[in-house]
């Protein structure tokens, strides 16, 4: 009898390998679509009905395309967006150079190089938030370090108030966002120059290229796919800046380092107009698509992508 019920048992039903990924990964995938997608879908849908919070009775209103209306026609959207432009070029510009130069110099071999590459990661690891504060204590008028070092070099002949004077806050901003995204471009381009074969600096040298000409005709042209990442990367993060300008001048003075995150902060959680604010954000998302557009159209038109 028990030989007779084996052999009518059913074979245990096998899953394939793809299935059974698929339900350990299912977990996962619940939360993204509850953390990522979700928030997501409901801030398009905020772009297009009214809260009134003094009257949640009321229920949210239907207002189709009028706040992204609004937005375009508000003169301090545009000159947020303005503000951002030039802190994003300027902080861009200064964080490829930087952080090239320094990949360059630490693919070279010199004692310390170890060292020297831990102590990068710093201003990457430091919360942004925290950099804000540091560059304010910094750059206090009458306790801050940067008028004590000028002073002591004798650079300037009396205390400056940085953060007081929009150009200086402006320029301050940058640089502060420069020391914050030099180290991340650093690594990328420091594991993109040991990945190049160094038979072809060899090649070059024969040819009687030099170190300019071999930067110029090997290093530059293979380096370009990471800086064409990098690029995305850097000028997302610029347009996206807010806790470290909210750290520093908090969008002053004068507005001169108003830029577009603080004007939907401003405008979405002072004001609660979170259908401005989620207008203002697809707006400018639309805006960065067209720019990373633009960065691939360039590049491969000049054939170095």
């Amino acid at each position: 009898m028990s030989s007779a019920a084996g052999a009518n048992k059913k074979p245990r039903k096998m899953i394939s390998e793809g299935k059974f990924a698929f339900y350990l990964l299912l977990p996962i995938i619940i939360l993204s679509c509850a953390l990522i997608l979700y928030p997501f879908l409901y801030s398009i849908y905020l772009s297009f009905v009214e809260l009134n919070l003094m009257r949640p009775q009321l229920g949210p209103e239907f207002v189709g395309l009028q706040f992204f209306g609004e937005v375009l026609r508000n003169p301090e959207f545009w000159t947020s967006l303005r503000t951002t432009s030039y802190f994003s070029l300027a902080s861009v510009l200064g964080t490829f150079f930087i952080g090239l130069t320094a990949a360059l110099l630490l693919n070279n071999k010199f004692a310390g190089r170890g060292v020297a590459r831990s102590f990068l990661l710093i201003p990457w690891a430091i919360p942004t938030i925290i950099i804000g504060m540091i560059w304010k204590i910094m750059l206090n008028p009458n306790t801050g370090v940067m008028n004590a070092a000028l002073s002591q070099l004798g650079v300037i002949d009396q205390y400056i108030g940085w953060l007081a004077d929009p150009k200086w806050a402006f320029i301050m901003l940058t640089l502060a966002q420069i020391w914050k995204s030099f180290p991340f471009v650093t690594l990328l381009y420091l594991a993109a120059l040991q990945s190049i074969s160094k038979d072809l600096y060899e090649a070059a040298r024969v040819d009687g290229s030099g170190r300019w000409s071999g930067f110029r005709h090997v290093t530059w042209p293979l380096l370009m796919p990471t800086t064409l990442v990098l690029l995305v990367l850097q000028t997302i993060g610029a347009f996206q800046a807010f806790d470290l300008i909210y750290g520093l001048t908090k969008g002053g003075p004068a507005n001169a380092t108003q830029v577009i995150g603080l004007h939907i902060y401003t405008q979405s959680f002072q004001f609660t107009k979170f259908g401005y604010g989620a207008a203002s954000s697809y707006i400018i998302t639309f805006f960065i698509l067209l720019l990373v557009i633009l960065y691939m159209k360039l590049l491969r038109e000049k054939d170095l992508y």
